[in-house]
């Protein structure tokens, strides 16, 4: 039977989000390939980018962006890959479920279709032992992190490898003068004469490069830096 539904992809890590990655594409050949075997068509797809799994709902900007979408088009079916792409809490998943199911969207889970199908005893329970498995996973994995995070950052500490703040640095920003190499001169050169509002003016003039002002004390800092970390590397090396 044909029917007309949307697809729902969220992703809460930033470091998953882009061309190269899976992520995404991994959940839409899941959702693609149910839908095509149902002979469902996919009307439109929508992406929350970066989002927590923790985040109500009606607090996530596409799904809030799908729910008007579906309500102008007459869609009330939304399918996703599986049920932590909904929530990995099992509170926001469970009341999710409730306020979306009392509207009459039907929602469907790949990886298990009856997960959001059977409001029963039976269909409650197995829901909700998904979320708790789910928000289990998750909880085991920020520990997990949390520990590589801090042997690590103990061993780039030891290399001269540091944050700003003198820290192991192991992940997060990425300095500006890594993203547009050339700044590292020129903002050196030009903090000679200018102050930083002049600056980040002959950067857009002339180089076409946007930063705000704030950026400009933070770039000379991790110039500094770069020249410790490089120093650091020749002392081993030379050690």
């Amino acid at each position: 039977m044909s029917r007309n539904c949307v697809s729902y992809f969220r992703t809460s890590s930033q470091s998953s989000i882009g061309l190269d990655k899976d992520t995404k594409k991994r959940q839409k050949h899941s959702v693609d390939t149910y839908t095509k075997s149902k002979r469902w068509k996919v009307i439109k797809e929508f992406y929350d980018k970066g989002i927590s799994g923790t985040l109500d709902v009606l607090n996530r900007p596409s799904f809030v962006e799908m729910l008007s979408f579906c309500e102008n088009n007459s869609i009330d079916t939304i399918v996703f890959e599986s049920s932590d792409r909904m929530s990995r809490d099992l509170v926001i998943m469970e009341t999710g479920f409730q306020y979306l199911t009392s509207l009459g969207y039907k929602l469907i889970s790949v990886s298990n279709p009856d997960t959001f199908v059977e409001n029963t005893p039976t269909g409650t329970m197995i829901r909700q032992v998904l979320g708790v498995i789910s928000q289990f996973e998750k909880s085991n994995l920020v520990e997990k992190l949390k520990g590589s995070r801090l042997r690590k950052r103990s061993v780039m500490k030891n290399k001269g490898i540091i944050t700003r703040e003198g820290k192991g640095r192991v992940e997060g920003r990425i300095p500006l003068i890594q993203k547009y190499p050339e700044l590292e001169l020129l903002v050196k050169n030009y903090s000679k004469t200018m102050n930083y509002t002049e600056i980040t003016k002959v950067l857009e003039k002339e180089n076409g490069i946007i930063i705000h002002k704030s950026s400009i004390p933070n770039i000379l800092k991790d110039i500094k830096l770069k020249k410790k970390e490089e120093r650091n590397r020749k002392r081993r090396k030379n050690g």
